[in-house]
């Protein structure tokens, strides 16, 4: 078994750094060769010095990529073409603001090896900064039993065939068009359902993710609920055409809209009960924003977040 880790990074060294000690903590089974790809969306390399001392400090074959087109879709098509063109059978998503935990490599290495499945998604736990509200640290349980069949899945913390990618096999790409809008990993995922591969849960497979302080406030957080609305929508005009896509864009809309309104009454005087009464005020004003989102999407509203990079 070949299997290929790849990182896609942009000017955040502290938490490439983060990243990569923690996969190279794993151990490799016997007859799995591994090795790990820095896949760079600059307009140049920066992080070869980096890359190359934790290579000499660990023994791992590591190596840097460039993908210059900017853009998370870039980025990540670009470690499955890395994957298909090198020979891997494997490859392995994992995002520079996360953390492996201890085995989790081997976990999805196992997956690998006993599981017929095309697709392996693991489990995503945020770790939150030092000063973040009681009641914007919502928790995080595991909701699915491993094994279960996904219809979609996320692009950090994945273990995908390379035969998704490669020419001879379903040679699927991530939508360059969604670059900087995000949700471009779930219409990646939907897609490779729809053409018969199996995704499998696999929730012992763990990795942590270190949330920037800056995204920890209640602003950041109503424009996220936002603008995930308004992706969602544009997924579904992708899958069901643009008619579709707005009558669900106002149905849901609408709900959300009216739901969170209404919930806003008893949540405003709940806050002055602590924690869980300001967790549901918080809850009520997301279901706001997510319905003010999906309105949003019909007059052709679509932000693009991911056009500027967070963390160190």
């Amino acid at each position: 078994m070949r299997l290929l880790v790849t990182i896609c990074t942009r000017n955040r060294p502290k938490l490439l750094e983060a990243c990569l000690r923690s996969v190279t903590a794993s151990s490799v089974p016997a007859g799995v060769e591994c090795a790990i790809a820095v896949i760079e969306n600059n307009d140049r390399i920066t992080c070869t010095p980096l890359v190359e001392r934790v290579a000499r400090e660990t023994g791992w074959n590591i190596f840097v990529v460039l993908e210059p087109e900017l853009g998370l879709p870039f980025a990540r098509n670009r470690c499955g073409i890395t994957a298909a063109e090198r020979g891997h059978d494997w490859l392995l998503y994992i995002d520079d603001d996360e953390e492996a935990t201890p085995g989790w490599l081997e976990t999805m290495i196992d997956a690998a090896l006993r599981d017929e499945a095309d697709v392996h998604y693991g489990r995503v736990i945020s770790v939150y900064p030092p000063g973040t509200p009681d009641w914007m640290a919502l928790p995080e349980p595991n909701k699915r039993a491993t094994g279960t069949r996904l219809t979609k899945a996320e692009g950090h913390n994945t273990l995908v065939k390379t035969r998704i990618f490669a020419s001879d096999g379903l040679n699927l790409r991530f939508d360059e068009t969604l670059r900087f809008t995000g949700g471009s990993d779930t219409d990646f995922f939907t897609r490779v359902h729809q053409s018969g591969a199996a995704i499998r849960w696999l929730g012992e497979a763990v990795v942590k993710e270190n949330v920037p302080a800056n995204r920890m406030t209640l602003d950041w957080q109503l424009q996220r609920a936002f603008r995930v609305a308004i992706s969602i929508s544009v997924l579904h005009e992708k899958q069901r055409g643009k008619a579709k896509a707005v009558l669900r864009s106002i149905t849901k809309g609408a709900g959300r809209l009216a739901g969170g309104l209404v919930m806003m009454i008893p949540a405003l005087p709940a806050m002055l009960f602590g924690t869980p009464g300001r967790t549901f005020a918080f809850k009520q004003a997301k279901q706001v924003a997510s319905g003010i989102g999906s309105f949003a999407y019909i007059f052709g509203i679509r932000p693009q977040p991911y056009r500027k990079v967070d963390g160190a």
